[in-house]
């Protein structure tokens, strides 16, 4: 910066100073005090690894998965319209993620999803599931129970299709 101002002095013929050139003179070394300011931080921010980028975007394609596989179960596909018949169109049924963590069962990593009714006012929450990040495992956590389920062994406890069954 010395050496710019040094040139600036050599370069120019002394003039009678003025107020305007004043201005222009503190603008100027204003600007140029912000350009090198911008350039340090920008050299010394943080750079985005690759590798977390990228093991962010296969956590939420592995997600999604999860999510995809659990509203393909029949049983949230009857769920979903009934919600929506019932209410209208004024309510729907949601898959939400609801543990930022996977869950560890026998050795298994899952994701942690239940499904909601979703209305205007409150989100109602009707079953809370496990899903393997591939999608190809699904549990039921039956929280008043505290136990973990087979789709299976739900399925016949529980019998899901009765809640939204024509009466």
């Amino acid at each position: 910066m010395a050496a710019i101002i040094h040139l600036m002095q050599t370069a120019m013929p002394p003039r009678a100073s003025s107020s305007k050139t004043a201005i222009i003179s503190g603008t100027l070394a204003g600007l140029l005090a912000a350009a090198l300011g911008a350039t340090y931080v920008y050299q010394h921010a943080p750079q985005e690894r690759p590798a977390a980028a990228a093991a962010e975007k296969v956590a939420a394609r592995q997600e999604e998965q999860a999510v995809t596989a659990l509203m393909a179960l029949p049983e949230l596909k009857a769920w979903a319209a009934h919600i929506e018949k019932v209410s209208q169109g004024r309510a729907h049924g949601a898959v939400m993620l609801t543990a930022p963590e996977q869950r560890m069962v026998e050795g298994q990593s899952y994701y942690q999803l239940s499904f909601f009714e979703n209305t205007p006012e409150a989100a109602h929450l009707w079953e809370s599931f496990l899903v393997t990040p591939d999608g190809k495992h699904i549990l039921v956590d039956d929280t008043a129970s505290d136990e973990v389920l087979s789709l299976e062994r739900w399925r016949k406890e529980s019998a899901p299709m009765d809640r939204v069954a024509i009466q």
